[in-house]
């Protein structure tokens, strides 16, 4: 039996909303993950029916299968969803990457669909390879050596034209040719620099689902956006500046686009607290007895009755972001959230009944030392004597596209020094959930690396380990250009000093200016 029938066929009869569709002019939208990870994507959703809108073009998926090697070891061609064909049988490869950390996904399901990774290996008889999602916005330099096309921004503007563009062309190069200036389309073969990002106007907002099924990490969830951007001047977010500016959708346009069978309702946002139809929105929903699910909730705007409403909607478990490990560095990143915030929120979720608080927190932050893991472990002490707590905490990782561009990655020893502390002193207190400090270490450097971290990816996409990316980064000369950075908190957030502090002067120090691509963000 092939492993559509028996793999992907019982996944796409669970769907509701599938397109079915054939047209000259063939696309496959690709995810690098597994089936559920990407059918939890909004934006990869969103990119699906675009493409099958338009006259003249037809969109099917394919996901990296869970385990690639058994895969590849049955000698087939990576199948589509919708019609078990080759997903190499396309115009059209089109790849939506979340995460850095999928950027050997990328170059393992290029090869499972049959083409060489690498775009200079590649011939007009094979398909143009796109690459858009998140991942582009925030750094596209690693893919460079790998796809055709990048598409850096909302996808509601680029995919259109785009489309357009493959039905129309009569070559390859004539592809090009109509794309090339558009907003939002980078050519690594023409382009050096990514171009202006793609922004798209209100009026083809808000995203929702296309299809939703039991089998996505969001089970039976359908996924609605209530806001793109974010208000927040967060200095270490990308959602302001990726997504930005930020625009709203109003409460009753977002139930509109809800199916009247949907049972579960997500609503997707940065700062959902801050979105002013929240409450309307989910209390209209809660009536009618659908589930509820919220993207993001901030501590200082959390009330008793967004709380109640969460909690008619299913949530069990109340969720904030602390981001910072103390006060002191939440005000340096602008976070604009208290510990009296975080208390009032435990205090809510005790009152209601919530079975406890999860707070997420990152640590490893430029101007950090061992007094902010002090008091993070004596305030997670005073909030578990409310509720039950559970931390999540994840190393920083500095973004191109904020403030923290130059900042330095703590370091591995460092982070887990600083992790082991927590875990020893608060393993009575709270659980305790840490993402990998090596792992992040690769995100680090993939999310601010360029070509060359994008071809130390390729020596290793079969075997990938922390062991072998150092030895990768090393065979391609790869060296951290912002290791010697240092980050104080007498200055904003992205303006950094290199060597030692004694030897500026205070003057000096004022005077320099934040990252290029976060100007106005940090002060």
């Amino acid at each position: 039996m092939s492993y559509w029938r028996k793999t992907i066929k019982p996944l796409l009869d669970d769907e509701i909303g599938t397109m079915f569709k054939q047209a000259p002019a063939r696309v496959t939208l690709a995810f690098p993950n597994r089936y559920s990870v990407g059918m939890a994507s909004l934006g990869y959703q969103v990119i699906y029916r675009l493409f099958n809108n338009v006259e003249g073009v037809a969109c099917e998926r394919a996901f990296l299968p869970d385990d690639p090697d058994a895969f590849e070891a049955m000698g087939e061609a990576l199948p589509t969803v919708e019609s078990g064909r080759d997903a190499g049988d396309c115009q059209l490869f089109a790849l939506s990457v979340s995460f850095e950390l999928d950027l050997t996904n990328i170059i393992r399901t290029l090869d499972l669909a049959g083409m060489h990774p690498l775009r200079e290996k590649r011939d007009d008889n094979d398909p143009i390879v796109m690459i858009g999602g998140p991942l582009t916005s925030s750094n596209p330099y690693p893919l460079t050596p790998f796809a055709d096309v990048i598409a850096i921004g909302d996808g509601e503007q680029i995919v259109p034209v785009l489309a357009e563009a493959l039905r129309d062309a009569t070559s390859r190069e004539d592809f090009y040719d109509l794309i090339d200036g558009m907003p939002g389309i980078f050519l690594p073969a023409r382009h050096s620099h990514e171009p202006q990002w793609a922004t798209a106007p209100k009026e083809l907002l808000p995203a929702y689902s296309q299809i939703v099924t039991p089998h996505s990490e969001l089970s039976n969830m359908f996924l609605v956006e209530a806001q793109r951007g974010c208000p927040r001047p967060c200095t270490f977010c990308l959602a302001r500046t990726m997504y930005g500016p930020n625009r709203n959708n109003g409460g009753q346009e977002l139930l509109d686009t809800i199916p009247d069978w949907a049972t579960k309702v997500g609503l997707v946002g940065a700062a959902l607290s801050d979105f002013p139809h929240t409450k309307f929105v989910g209390r209209t929903l809660t009536d009618r007895g659908i589930k509820l699910g919220v993207s993001s909730i901030r501590a200082d705007t959390v009330d008793a009755e967004l709380a109640e409403i969460l909690k008619a909607g299913g949530l069990r478990t109340f969720t904030v972001a602390s981001d910072a490990p103390s006060e002191r560095l939440r005000q340096w990143l602008k976070k604009g959230i208290t510990t009296e915030d975080l208390l009032k929120t435990a205090q809510i979720s005790r009152d209601l009944g919530f079975k406890g608080l999860k707070v997420y927190m990152m640590i490893g932050l430029g101007p950090e030392n061992d007094d902010d893991i002090s008091e993070l472990i004596s305030f997670t002490k005073e909030l578990a004597k409310v509720n039950r707590i559970a931390l999540g905490i994840s190393p920083f990782v500095p973004k191109r596209h904020t403030p923290h561009f130059q900042d330095s990655f703590a370091g591995v020893k460092v982070i887990e020094g600083r992790l082991k502390r927590i875990q020893k002193e608060l393993r009575t207190t709270a659980e305790l959930r840490n993402v990998s400090a090596k792992w992040a270490w690769v995100e680090n450097v993939i999310a601010r690396g360029g070509a060359d971290v994008g071809m130390a990816a390729y020596q290793i996409y079969k075997n990938e380990s922390i062991g072998a990316w150092k030895k990768a980064l090393d065979d391609v000369g790869w060296v951290d250009p912002y290791e010697a950075n240092e980050s104080r908190i007498e200055l904003p957030a992205g303006q950094i000093v290199r060597g030692d502090y004694d030897n500026h002067n205070h003057d000096e120090l004022a005077s320099r200016k934040v990252s290029s691509h976060a100007e106005g963000l940090a002060i």
